[in-house]
């Protein structure tokens, strides 16, 4: 069985497409080594791609592709990508059309997404289930990555074998009403909230969710009351914080990251 993994974080709690073209950081400013390329999509678009070499001492069979939510580029996602690879993992992260150093493309900022994006992911788990055919397939989806993966879903489960989603979109209703209502920001869904929903309920691999306590757009309750609506119900992670906030959870004690990773590592080795 193939193991690779989809990751997506969130460093601002924006609630709108925001791409930034410029790098903070490279993998190598913070010496870690990594290979950096170009995947093509097949509407014609490059995708500036980063693959961090997994640390050897604990290299394991699963590849961690990174695809975050709405804001940034996978630049703001260095330190965890360098966290994950450390723990043995290759990890690969890729910037959206539009964002980083990927193909320019129109934004609309409003957006919960663009269907685009899920052409963009489509690319590179096609490229990594290829490059990697000895490794497991999996994906990690934040926030708006969430909603670009599900759409994305029929087309990528035969090379997939496991979902991780944090601050997992439901309804594009609800989540529209409460960003107004809480933000008064206007922000549109480009896919009807009904087939969104099917497409979700119909997801038939392995899943492990993680919702905030204090996360209000995307809550901890969704989590709880949308769970057996799955074809396979997920393992649901509640931790304290808001929005993507996860990584902080029991920093004090355990360090930057290190309750969700173990988290996250229980549940693969579980499941393959």
């Amino acid at each position: 069985m193939k193991k690779i993994l989809f990751l997506i974080f969130l460093p601002l709690n924006l609630l709108a497409i925001d791409p930034d073209k410029e790098y903070t950081l490279t993998p190598d400013s913070i010496g870690w080594e990594y290979e950096e390329l170009t995947v093509n999509t097949a509407d014609g678009f490059d995708l500036n791609t980063w693959i961090y070499a997994p640390n050897p001492e604990n290299e394991k069979d699963e590849v961690l592709i990174l695809a975050y939510p709405d804001a940034g580029n996978m630049s703001y996602f260095v330190y965890h990508a360098s966290i994950l690879a450390n723990l043995g993992y290759i990890v690969v992260t890729f910037d959206y059309r539009g964002f980083g150093k990927s193909s320019d493309f129109e934004i609309k900022p409003n957006n919960l997404f663009h269907l685009e994006f899920s052409n963009d992911l489509k690319a590179i788990v096609g490229f990594t289930d290829k490059r990697f055919k000895d490794k497991s397939l999996g994906i990690w989806g934040l926030s708006m990555g969430t909603m670009v993966t599900t759409y994305a879903f029929e087309d990528i489960k035969d090379m997939i074998d496991f979902l991780i989603y944090d601050a997992f979109v439901y309804t594009p209703d609800d989540h529209i009403q409460r960003t107004k209502s809480l933000k008064g920001k206007e922000t549109f869904s480009p896919i009807e909230s009904d087939e969104y929903i099917q497409k979700w309920k119909a997801i038939d691999i392995p899943i492990l969710l993680f919702a905030g306590k204090e996360d209000k757009i995307t809550t901890a309750q969704d989590a709880k009351l949308n769970r057996h609506k799955f074809s396979i119900k997920p393992e649901l992670k509640i931790y304290d914080g808001g929005h993507l906030m996860g990584f902080q959870h029991e920093i004090e004690t355990g360090g930057f990251g290190k309750w969700y990773i173990t988290q996250m590592d229980e549940f693969i080795q579980s499941n393959l």
